[in-house]
């Protein structure tokens, strides 16, 4: 099931999310053809209950379309209107209510607004408040341009705008969509690098040839990896929050993933002698990514302090009890 939907997703995007068409998305055009052709393939309900007209995957299910869309730096909430849907469907099923057409942003609460990504756009904002979730049409937001910056967008709303809905946080949950992207996105990266240093020849031999350059190359594949891994145990349905997800093992993924990029990123670039920031390669819409996952739903001092007090408020005295008991990929085993 897994290579059966990677080999779609990864069809769909090499189809419809070209370099070209993701500048052109970046830069304010429209989501159409894209949108459309993901709506077609059913990605945005696959976390929906199949009683409720979704496909009904879980996390770990759903984990490499979304690392697919990061290899592919794809400029659209496709794991935000996962999540978002799965939460309204779920409890409107019973109902016979779905979610409404169109992308969904988990918005960042801001004051009395939401922060939301400048390059992505969506028809909805699901946005947690002191007194739940609100569902928000874009559409009637007013934007905070003095609050806004390059990296973000501040949108408010009326006091009574959108519906109100029953859901876990949302935020750990975006955290998780956004580990599963970068995660994807490092990998890409990880092709390019060596690609290029492979391709490139400084005195008479290929860049990749010299000892320093490998030196680097493997901190970059053992950042790559240990991204997908934490990405993976992200993806563990253990906990309580939307699709089963644990904030505990969001929290470490996002951590782990967020140092990993900042490493990647500088790596990368350097090992393209700083070409990557050019718009004749591609290197950068997948550093941006990056840079932009990075920031979202919470940086790597975030998460990191967030730990620190469940570890401090635990039972566990050490730290590794606590990784073992709560971060690993199955429970621990009894000993005797």
């Amino acid at each position: 099931m897994d290579g059966l939907l990677l080999r779609s997703a990864e069809e769909l995007f090499s189809r419809h999310a070209t370099p070209a068409a993701v500048r052109a998305i970046r830069a304010g055009g429209p989501p159409g053809v894209l949108w459309e052709e993901l709506e077609r393939a059913g990605f945005p309900d696959a976390l929906v209950p199949e009683e409720a007209g979704g496909i009904g995957l879980g996390p770990a299910e759903a984990l490499p379309v979304l690392m697919a869309a990061g290899r592919f730096a794809v400029p659209l909430p496709l794991g935000e209107t996962m999540l978002a849907r799965a939460v309204i469907s779920t409890g409107r099923a019973a109902a016979g209510e779905r979610a409404p057409p169109g992308a969904i942003l988990l918005g960042e609460p801001y004051a009395d607004g939401a922060r939301v990504p400048s390059a992505v756009t969506a028809a909805w904002v699901l946005l947690q408040g002191e007194d739940g979730a609100r569902l928000l049409p874009v559409e009637e937001a007013e934007e905070d341009e003095g609050a806004g910056s390059p990296l973000g967008r501040v949108l408010r709303w009326p006091g009574d705008a959108g519906r109100r809905l029953a859901t876990p946080d949302p935020l750990p949950a975006g955290a998780w969509a956004e580990t599963a992207a970068m995660a994807g996105a490092m990998e890409r990266v990880l092709e390019s690098t060596v690609r290029h240093v492979g391709e490139r020849r400084q005195f008479g031999r290929p860049v990749a040839a010299f000892q320093a350059v490998q030196q680097q190359v493997s901190v970059m594949t053992e950042d790559v990896f240990a991204a997908r891994m934490a990405a993976q145990l992200a993806s563990v349905p253990d906990g309580n929050g939307i699709a089963g997800l644990n904030p505990l093992r969001i929290a470490a993924a996002k951590l782990r993933v967020g140092e990993a990029a900042q490493r990647v990123s500088a790596i990368a670039h350097a090992l393209h002698g700083a070409m990557g920031i050019t718009e004749e390669l591609d290197l950068h819409l997948l550093t941006e990514r990056l840079r932009t996952g990075r920031m979202r739903f919470g940086g790597e001092a975030h998460w990191g302090a967030w730990l620190g007090r469940r570890f401090l408020a635990g039972n566990e005295t050490e730290t590794l009890a606590f990784v073992r008991a709560h971060l690993g990929p199955s429970a621990p085993e009894a000993t005797a």
